[in-house]
């Protein structure tokens, strides 16, 4: 159940997408009877309507994606505690920054996490992802569809069990201090 909830927060925003594309299709299905034009209309028409749609698949590759990021850097703060050096691959969109923050939130530097990307000048409304503003030609390459899509699979080595003990270990830590 950690792992389906840890999914659905890490991709909100690509979730959000993609049932907004499904609903949108569902009512366009219905109100513009759709289903008797896809049996009788032309094959070329059809492709060029139903293309938009499947970007709700290609954002679901995309959460995969970002939640395998997810659990790589939640080992990496578990072992190496909060570091900006660690985070720099991984702020170059808003779904990365999403997996990053998640991850940090998960251990408890999501404050610092947030600092971070403030001073980065990074807002709540920097959605696209800074390559498409600054060289939109790298969209056209197989480094960014592989980064962004087709990340490997990463089995995580760190559990839920082993990230109660951290934080219960930085709250003594803590008490201590004061």
């Amino acid at each position: 159940m950690h792992r389906l909830i840890s999914y659905l927060k890490v991709g909100r925003l690509l979730h959000l997408f993609c049932i907004f594309e499904i609903a949108l299709l569902f009512e366009m299905y219905n109100l513009l009877n759709v289903g008797a034009w896809l049996y009788h209309g032309s094959d070329i028409f059809k492709m060029i309507f139903l293309l938009p749609f499947i970007s709700a698949f290609f954002s679901q590759l995309d959460a995969w994606s970002r939640y395998q990021n997810y659990k790589m850097l939640r080992d990496k703060f578990y072992y190496y505690g909060f570091q900006p050096r660690l985070i720099r691959p991984f702020i170059k969109s808003r779904c990365q920054r999403d997996a990053v923050f998640a991850a940090a939130e998960e251990l408890g530097f999501g404050k610092l996490c947030h600092q971070h990307f403030y001073a980065q000048g990074y807002r709540w409304y920097n959605i696209f992802p800074d390559i498409i503003l600054s060289h939109p030609q790298e969209l056209f390459k197989k480094q960014f569809w592989q980064t962004t899509l087709f990340v490997k699979k990463y089995t995580s080595k760190v559990d839920t069990p082993m990230i109660r003990k951290y934080k219960e270990t930085k709250q003594q830590q803590y008490q201590l201090a004061a």
